[in-house]
């Protein structure tokens, strides 16, 4: 149930996510505040994404994302009643942008932590896998679904709808059935935080993963995305389904990736990181230099299986060498880091766009780094290597 509660849920989101964009365009008629309204979702899940990694080690993970489910839930119910009576102007969207963000904090830690509780150690990756490829199906039916109702349907009528889907994941959880976990609720929240990050310092193979979420989420994620529109309109002179064919591409080797990890078992999880790694800088470059649409296309899939391929063992692993009573906290440095660094990355991207450097050039750059990084990891006789 955890499955199809993780499904739904990821589809209602990335629903929500288009029609909010759409919305701020098509009926507020304010594009340049599109970012403003996307900045007040995603900066408030990055603010409090360690304060609900916290509250994953404290509480029971189920209870909190049947909450999470249920307040967004709400918010959409709210949403909707605002749209239907022409009231939801910029700043109440503003508003229910900074909730959602908030309660998506709140979701992600919960949902990876609770995996340890209900899985066995050795079916972690399987289960990571199978979760990955669930999430990225939603990411990707997400908005042509949420298109197709608006061309039928009024906001307020699709926003229900949302609401609906919502629902129907907090009814999913309550199947869950979560082992009890010991909770030491006399420890203050900052001894809480300082001693996840302390065992973050101290752990060598813990440093080594969340590097390698540093290196890939800042010189691999920032600058294939923003290619992706450059490389379709520029390079390949291409239109609109060029771009979007070249984004499902990427998207559809992200769900390959995640199903193949969930038939295959890998033994010695950190040489296969460090291989996929090495693999994905040497097509991001051979990539920089497509000119052909057929072989980008290709390419893109290839790079999006990398994505898979490194994430799901990287959060097995953490999932595998952290205790239980720090999981949660652990993994929501590690979403931190890796949501965190996607905007900052995007900026980097851009500023070099804007001094008249080329993206081949970035691109070209970014795969030399990535293919040096993992030929350290891979020379290195480090602890990493045993896993």
């Amino acid at each position: 149930m955890l499955l199809v509660s993780s499904i739904f849920s990821s589809f209602s989101i990335s629903m929500y996510l288009l029609i909010e964009q759409w919305y701020v365009v098509n009926e507020l008629g304010v594009p340049k505040l599109v970012g403003a309204v996307l900045l007040a979702t995603t900066l408030p899940c990055v603010i409090f994404m360690f304060v609900g990694g916290m509250l994953a080690d404290r509480l029971r993970n189920s209870r909190i994302i049947f909450l999470s489910l249920l307040s967004r839930s709400i918010l959409m119910l709210l949403v909707a009643l605002l749209s239907e009576e022409n009231l939801l102007h910029l700043l109440p969207l503003l508003f229910f942008a900074v909730i959602f963000g908030i309660s998506d904090a709140f979701f992600w830690p919960a949902r990876d932590a609770i995996i340890t509780q209900l899985i066995p150690e050795a079916y972690l990756t399987k289960a990571n896998a199978y979760m990955q490829t669930i999430n990225q199906l939603g990411v990707v039916l997400g908005p042509p679904a949420a298109a197709l109702l608006l061309s039928y349907f009024s906001y307020s009528t699709v926003f229900a709808i949302i609401c609906t889907l919502l629902l129907f994941s907090c009814l999913c959880q309550l199947t869950i059935k979560e082992p009890r976990k010991v909770i030491q609720t006399d420890v203050s929240i900052s001894v809480q935080i300082q001693e996840a990050l302390q065992y973050i310092k101290t752990c060598p193979i813990l440093r080594l993963l969340m590097l390698t979420f540093v290196i890939d989420n800042l010189l691999y994620i920032g600058p294939l995305m923003l290619s992706i529109p450059l490389f379709a309109e520029s390079i390949l002179t291409g239109d609109a389904f060029t771009l979007s064919f070249l984004q499902i591409s990427f998207s559809g080797g992200i769900i390959i990736g995640g199903i193949l990890l969930g038939l295959l078992t890998i033994k010695k999880q950190g040489r296969w990181i460090t291989a996929v790694l090495l693999g994905e800088g040497i097509l991001l470059g051979l990539y920089s230099q497509s000119k052909s649409f057929i072989l980008s296309s290709i390419l893109l899939c290839l790079l999006g299986i990398c994505v898979s391929s490194i994430n799901v063992p990287v959060i097995s692993l953490i999932q595998r060498v952290v205790p239980k009573h720090l999981t949660g906290r652990v993994l929501s440095v590690s979403t931190l880091v890796s949501i965190g660094l996607v905007p900052l990355s995007y900026g980097l991207v851009s500023l070099l766009l804007i001094a008249d450097i080329s993206i081949v050039s970035i691109l070209l750059v970014s795969s030399l780094s990535i293919v040096i990084f993992s030929s350290i990891l891979i020379l290195q006789k480090n602890s990493f290597r045993k896993i």
